[in-house]
């Protein structure tokens, strides 16, 4: 029996492991150090909602391949139902014991991703 740390730790190591080749690892790393301040800083719902939108820009893709990285991590990890295909629209929609359990869950994930590309990613910016 695993830990939720743990749990969510190999959920991360697999998805930050494929992004080290990657040609935006650098900005991808960028954002995974900076994407738990964020949350803290704006909400769960706002920082979502931030990293949906600059992810449309051509130059800022690595926001919604995070967005799209932590969807897919909740859904793996049984925290959000496997058919979401909108990370902020779902978590708009729910209450607010919800709301909160989610943002914990997101801010463990965001721990990990942030630990993990600092050691997995050497690009810089």
């Amino acid at each position: 029996m695993q830990t939720n740390d743990q749990r969510y730790s190999n959920e991360v190591f697999q998805t930050v492991q494929a992004m080290v080749e990657d040609q935006q690892a650098g900005k991808y790393k960028t954002i995974c150090k900076k994407a738990g301040s964020l949350v803290r800083n704006l909400g769960l719902m706002q920082a979502l909602a931030f990293m949906k939108a600059r992810g449309q820009r051509d130059s800022e893709v690595h926001h919604h391949t995070l967005l799209d990285h932590l969807r897919t991590e909740l859904i793996n990890l049984g925290c959000i139902p496997a058919g979401t295909t909108d990370l902020p629209d779902h978590i708009r929609t729910v209450s607010l014991s919800s709301y909160m359990i989610h943002t914990r869950q997101v801010l463990l994930l965001l721990n990990w991703h942030k630990r993990l590309a600092d050691t997995l990613i050497s690009q810089e910016e």
